[in-house]
Parts: C-alpha cells; structure tokens; sequence
C-alpha cells in the first residue's frame, strides 16, 4: 500500500516547526519525500515518526562506540538518537525476492519487523526489509541486483563503515538492540511496544 502523503506545511503542524525548518529535512535527507514539480511531499508515518523520536534524542554516539554498546547490551532506547551513527539508510526499490535473498546468501543482516517476528515478537508480517550491509557489500550488488535509490521504497538499508562492520558481522544475526533502535523508526505504536520487549528479554 502505497504511504499516505502530506504537504509540507501539514508536517510542519504535526512537528511543531517551522514548514521551513520541514524543507531543511527533507533536502537534508533526515526526512524522506517526493517531489512534485515544485512542491514537496512527506509521507504521513514518517513525519509521525519523527515527532516519536524527537523525544528520544542525546548527543550522537559514534558508530564504533553505538555498536559496542548495541552488541553487550546496553542501548537505551529512551535516548536512541544517540546510536543514530550506527548506519546510514538508503531506502531503495528492489524485488521482494533479491530483498529476502540478500541474509539467506550473507550479503546483509536481516532487522526490522521480520527480524523481530522471527524473535518471536507478535508483530504482522510488512512488505518493507530492513536490512544491515556493509558498504562495500552495497557497492557490488549495485553491479548484481536492480537496486534502485527511493526516498518512499520499502527497502532500508542500512550501511555500516567498513571499520565497524566485524563488530556486527561476529553475530549470526542482527543484534537484538539493532532490531529494537530500527523497529522505533516506524509510526506504529505496536512497534514500539515490540522493542521495548525484545530490549528487555535480551
């Protein structure tokens, strides 16, 4: 289904700033958006979403020192703008099926609502993918797959430096504090909930 968009203006209501202060996201790409000739578009569970993590900011960690204390544990997710350097994201286009391919064949790390539903969170399946790959792995599927760059794809990856990438890649699977910090980037409150569990029975 496709996201429900809202004008600028209509996002800046909902965050209290600025429609300004919005542009300046959206051309910065902390918020992602479509442009129509010359307006702009956000989707509605992003600006939603945002307005959730506002409140969950601190001073950013750097990636090797996020990833450490991702890995042993010790994330806090009423603070999880502080792991915001973990990873950057590309959200992109591409098949569902090179999309499920790309843990089965150890090109990425499965996250987001999938990983957690495999944890065993009561989560419903979504089309979107949330996966971790390291950046160099991302430059050569560029030559493999059909990987197309879309500020509204339902395909996140998120890209980690090649200096802390062994940090996630000593696990099987994505780090339970991982799965969590991505699962609070969606609008939906049960998201949420979900993270706060998987933190806790870790």
């Amino acid at each position: 289904m496709a996201p429900q968009l809202i004008s600028l203006a209509d996002a800046s209501q909902l965050l209290a700033i600025s429609p300004e202060r919005v542009r300046q996201l959206v051309v910065a790409g902390d918020l992602p958006a479509q442009r129509f000739g010359n307006a702009w578009a956000v989707p509605r569970d992003a600006v939603i979403a945002r307005r959730h993590a506002v409140h969950r900011g601190g001073r950013p960690l750097s990636a090797r020192r996020a990833w450490d204390e991702i890995v042993n544990g010790e994330i806090d997710l009423s603070r999880s703008g502080r792991y915001v350097r973990r990873a950057s994201v590309l959200r992109c286009e591409m098949s569902s099926a090179d999309a499920e391919a790309l843990p089965r064949i150890g090109a990425a790390m499965l996250s987001g609502v999938r990983a957690a539903i495999e944890l065993g969170a009561p989560l419903l399946p979504t089309d979107e993918h949330d996966l971790y790959i390291e950046r160099s792995r991302l430059e050569d599927l560029n030559r493999t797959i059909a990987l197309v760059p879309d500020p509204l794809g339902p395909v996140r990856l998120r890209i980690v430096d090649p200096a802390v990438w062994w940090i996630v890649s000593q696990h099987t699977r994505t780090p339970v504090g991982a799965i969590a910090l991505d699962l609070l980037d969606s609008a939906d409150p049960r998201h949420w909930i979900a993270a706060e569990a998987l933190v806790a029975d870790a």
